[in-house]
């Protein structure tokens, strides 16, 4: 007989794996609302182009000079610290260095699991400095820089994230490989929608989000009858 750790076990990876292809749809529908809403942007602003150059510079730095993975693997030690402490538990070691990282926490569910792939620390961190400063001082003045800090921390989140990915991480292999990048690519497109929205009139977070349920809806429909 088969113990019945290991059929549990196997259940949960099964049930993942379902949840992942169920997924699957949803990661469709947002690229491509995301895509039409940009596709009707005519002319950049003066903060658009600040943005795409943040993004650019990134890509610039990390393809031709150098690959901050030591920044990267301290960001991501850091974000499953405080998504633990935000849901409760409390951190009992911290390690993050070039040869890699690691975090034990008391709790751990799947937000703390996957949160370091969809979210983007570095701009978190940027934005809530601004936003702190912008209280006591008149940062208008700034705020082109900002932008272009806001694209060149998105860009390098996600593109170490996809590079770690690859690595078959623990964390992900352990909340079950498709599941998990099939939520982290809807998470990660539904934050640029977020990002996006604030720049580009033409990219409304709440139509973004309105119309990406409702054709996935349409799509769930169609193949359960």
């Amino acid at each position: 007989m088969i113990p019945a750790r290991r059929f549990l076990s196997g259940i949960k990876r099964a049930l993942r794996f379902l949840f992942g292809l169920l997924l699957l749809p949803v990661a469709i529908v947002t690229s491509i609302v995301l895509y039409t809403q940009l596709g009707l942007v005519q002319h950049l602003s003066r903060n658009q182009l600040f943005f795409l150059l943040g993004v650019g510079t990134y890509l610039i730095v990390h393809l031709l000079f150098y690959q901050p993975t030591t920044m990267y693997t301290f960001g991501h030690e850091l974000t499953h610290a405080l998504c633990a402490w935000a849901s409760g538990g409390k951190v009992r070691s911290f390690r993050a260095s070039w040869k890699g990282g690691g975090v034990i926490t008391t709790k751990s569910n799947l937000f703390i699991t996957l949160a370091p792939y969809f979210l983007p620390i570095y701009t978190v961190i940027i934005s809530f400095g601004y936003f702190m400063v912008s209280l006591f001082s008149d940062l208008s003045k700034y705020v082109p820089q900002f932008i272009f800090l806001i694209g060149l921390s998105w860009s390098f989140h996600i593109v170490l994230t996809a590079h770690f990915i690859r690595m078959k991480q623990p964390d992900i292999l352990k909340a079950g490989t498709l599941f998990s990048i099939s939520l982290i690519y809807i998470l990660n497109v539904t934050i640029l929608a977020l990002i996006l929205s604030s720049l580009f009139p033409e990219v409304a977070f709440g139509d973004f989000l309105k119309s990406s349920y409702w054709q996935a809806a349409k799509i769930y429909s169609s193949i359960f009858t």
